[in-house]
């Protein structure tokens, strides 16, 4: 039998247009779920682009800025920058050289009373009772700064004030004769021509003239005083300007002082007496009295910071702090040059120490200082009016002691308003040495006692103060003492002072 075709299963028959239709539809399903994933990567890569975009926009910005600041400061590296900084500054803008210029002018009021004249048969004293009137004790103007680099330093600072010298005099009360003897009109002298150099943050060495590293009180600077006037105590016992070279050494609590130098100014006996024979301010070396000089100074502060001790005052909410210090003075020295040509005067020694102490309690302080002096003279002399300015030699005042004390407490009532009163006492006994018997008549003298009561009103801080104070004298201010910048006369027991004065600082 012929074989016939076969007719096909459903196994083996081909996919229907049903399951075709089913696939398209599958196939267009998982199209539109990619082309929905693309759209949202395309968004995000979109999105991350455009941040770049914006931060590379950005870092363009800072590029062209940051190019243009060099570009302004390249244009200084061949000026000077300028400014304020408590003082008026000139420097350079990569800090190697700076020059500051500080200023200081204290127009005050003065007027002085006093009652009877102390038995001072030689000294020429003020018979007027009552004095009064205008001046400005220190206009002052400073330089200072730096060269080639912060570590070498200097300063510069100048004068200009009326002349407060007097004399002594054969004619007691003789009109003609009058006390200052000083210009009548202002002259300009220096006070600090210094450099110093720092080896390290801690030691230094200064070369030129300064202050003595002896006296606090006259160690803070005029502005930061905190009376019109320093005290008569210091006026004559501490040392004031000198010439030398001097080392310093600066730590945390401790600070030390060791200075060579042309001796300190002569005030022992006050200004008329010089029982030392050295004023060493200004003087050239030719003219220089002084075979050696050595002044040391100790300072420790237990708390506190050295800056908060440049002042006397301690402003309500600074940091409470305490400083002591310890000084020592020691030199020998010839009389003055003119009766010394031939080096055959015999020399006066003068050993000096001081103690001093201040608490800043933030609101409030308290100073209080110590002083002992003690001099072998063999020639001392005078500055007599006949004829005028003429040096007189007086002969040995033997040992002479000369101490005192100042005692300075303060205290806010009020954010700028500050209430002092000061004490102060001194002593000398200028011993019973072979002095010529005319002037054997001056030499005793009263104890000096005066208190000192006033107000300070920080306008704005040390840049602009009002002070006024008023003093008493409760003894005899002799030959000594006698301090007429301060307001002190020649008079009895029972003077009266009274000062007021306006500071501006720059």
């Amino acid at each position: 039998m012929a074989e016939t075709e076969a007719t096909p299963t459903k196994a083996d028959a081909g996919p229907t247009l049903n399951d075709l239709l089913q696939r398209i539809d599958s196939l267009e399903r998982r199209n539109k779920s990619l082309e929905g994933q693309v759209s949202e990567l395309k968004a995000i890569e979109g999105e991350k682009w455009l941040s770049q975009e914006r931060a590379d926009q950005i870092r363009s910005v800072v590029a062209d800025v940051i190019a243009d600041a060099d570009s302004r400061a390249s244009l200084r590296q061949d000026a000077m920058t300028a400014g304020w900084n408590d003082g008026f500054f000139l420097a350079s803008p990569d800090g190697r050289f700076k020059l500051q210029v500080n200023g200081l002018i204290q127009p005050r009021f003065m007027w002085s009373h006093t009652s009877g004249t102390p038995n001072t048969s030689y000294v020429v004293p003020d018979q007027l009772e009552n004095r009064y009137g205008f001046d400005s004790n220190y206009n002052e103007l400073t330089f200072k700064g730096h060269i080639f680099s912060p570590a070498v330093e200097y300063m510069v600072k100048t004068n200009v004030a009326m002349g407060d010298t007097y004399q002594l005099g054969t004619q007691p009360n003789a009109v003609t004769n009058n006390l200052n003897a000083g210009p009548t009109t202002g002259q300009m002298y220096l006070l600090d021509a210094w450099a110093r150099i720092s080896f390290t943050d801690e030691l230094s060495l200064r070369v030129g003239q300064y202050r003595s590293p002896y006296a606090r009180e006259q160690l803070v600077t005029e502005q930061n005083q905190m009376a019109v006037s320093r005290t008569g105590v210091v006026r004559n016992y501490g040392l004031w300007y000198t010439q030398g070279i001097e080392l310093q050494s600066q730590g945390d609590d401790f600070r030390t002082n060791i200075s060579l130098d042309n001796g300190g100014s002569s005030n022992v006996a006050g200004t008329a007496t010089n029982i030392i024979g050295q004023q060493p301010l200004n003087a050239p070396w030719y003219t220089q009295q002084v075979s050696y000089s050595v002044t040391t100074r100790i300072e420790w502060k237990p708390y506190g910071a050295w800056k908060d001790f440049t002042s006397f005052t301690s402003p309500m909410g600074d940091e409470q702090g305490m400083l002591f210090g310890f000084a020592y003075h020691r030199q020998q020295s010839s009389p003055n040059q003119n009766f010394n040509t031939g080096d055959t005067l015999p020399a006066n020694n003068w050993d000096a120490w001081t103690l001093d102490w201040q608490w800043n309690m933030g609101g409030a302080s308290l100073f209080a200082s110590a002083f002992y002096n003690y001099v072998t003279t063999q020639n001392a002399f005078a500055y007599t009016i006949s004829p005028p300015n003429n040096v007189t030699p007086i002969g040995s005042f033997g040992s002479v002691n000369a101490y005192g004390i100042v005692i300075q407490p303060a205290i806010y009532f009020l954010p700028k308003w500050e209430w002092y009163t000061r004490y102060e006492y001194g002593y000398i006994d200028l011993g019973d040495g072979n002095t010529d018997p005319a002037y054997s008549n001056q030499f005793a003298q009263q104890p000096y006692n005066v208190i000192t009561t006033g107000v300070n009103w920080y306008i704005d801080g040390q840049d602009l103060k009002w002070t006024m104070d008023m003093g008493f004298s409760m003894s005899d201010v002799d030959y000594s003492w006698q301090n007429l910048p301060a307001g002190w006369r020649i008079s009895g027991s029972n003077q009266f002072v009274v000062r007021t004065q306006l500071q501006l600082m720059f």
